[in-house]
């Protein structure tokens, strides 16, 4: 598990940059999942929020806004050049009252019962150990204090992240890997999530799922997004020869016929798992 925390620290640092440039895309394609655990979370005037795996900082932004005046959120992200992508936008629109910080959401350095209000938008699933995440989500927030989340729903759900992965399996021949390992459909078990939020000590838990689909112009632009926004999928292209890269494009290029619209756009389906819980 370390070896897989400092990976995945050195590719969603790689791809900090693309996501700057790319944030309004990100926000499109998740703006449900962001105004669901807004709306969730309740925010009032002068409360303290904590946003963990915050990528751009569009929840931060919004938790920002909802706590004012005399609110407090803090923004934090375990890739140092993410934190430093959300500071320089947040700051350049003058969101106040907002700290940043780098965090790891597995080891929270913040005292007990320090927050009222804990997001995380696309984060747990990526975690090495959700578990230890969500306990110590718990402990920095009050009694009363609320979670709210959004995870992947399962890769059947979400061909438009689901089928690169299929197709860099099947050229290079690797096994898939563990249910539960992490990665984009680590949560996406109900039962699973339901059962780690009551572990780690949460109550009045909701989970539902959103539908929607994301659009690109062509099969050519959902192939360089993925590689530029996918931080794993980024690094190990990289690493990949002329021709085994090709072949996995290739692969992609047929993939994406089924959901050619007719005037070349594909649309691809997607579907998120949310869920929101408090302390006693």
């Amino acid at each position: 598990m370390d070896d897989y925390r400092a990976a995945s620290r050195q590719s969603w640092s790689s791809v900090a940059q693309d996501w700057a440039q790319m944030t309004d895309r990100i926000d499109r394609q998740l703006r449900a999942a962001g105004d669901w655990i807004i709306d969730q979370l309740a925010l009032e005037p002068g409360q303290r929020v904590l946003e963990l795996a915050g990528g751009p900082g569009t929840v931060s932004l919004m938790a920002a806004r909802a706590v004012s005046p005399g609110g407090h959120v803090i923004y934090s992200d375990f890739a140092q050049p993410m934190v430093e992508v959300a500071r320089r936008r947040l700051e350049a629109q003058g969101v106040p009252d907002v700290e940043y910080r780098v965090i790891d959401a597995e080891a929270i350095d913040l005292p007990d019962d320090s927050v009222d209000a804990v997001a995380c938008r696309m984060g747990f699933m990526l975690m090495a150990d959700p578990a230890a995440a969500l306990r110590e989500s718990a402990r920095v927030l009050v009694a009363g204090g609320r979670i709210a989340l959004a995870v992947w729903a399962d890769s059947a759900s979400n061909p438009w992240a689901a089928l690169p992965g299929q197709a860099v399996a099947g050229e290079l021949g690797t096994p898939p890997p563990p249910a539960d390992a992490p990665g984009l459909w680590a949560l996406a078990d109900e039962a699973r999530l339901k059962g780690l939020l009551q572990d780690a000590g949460f109550q009045a838990i909701r989970i539902e799922k959103l539908e929607d689909s994301v659009e690109y112009e062509s099969a050519e632009q959902w192939i360089e997004l993925t590689r530029r926004l996918a931080g794993p999928l980024k690094v190990l292209f990289a690493n990949l020869d002329e021709e085994t890269r090709g072949a996995i494009e290739d692969r992609l290029r047929e993939a994406a016929k089924p959901y050619e619209l007719p005037d070349g756009r594909i649309s691809l389906p997607e579907q998120i798992l949310v869920a929101s819980a408090c302390v006693g």
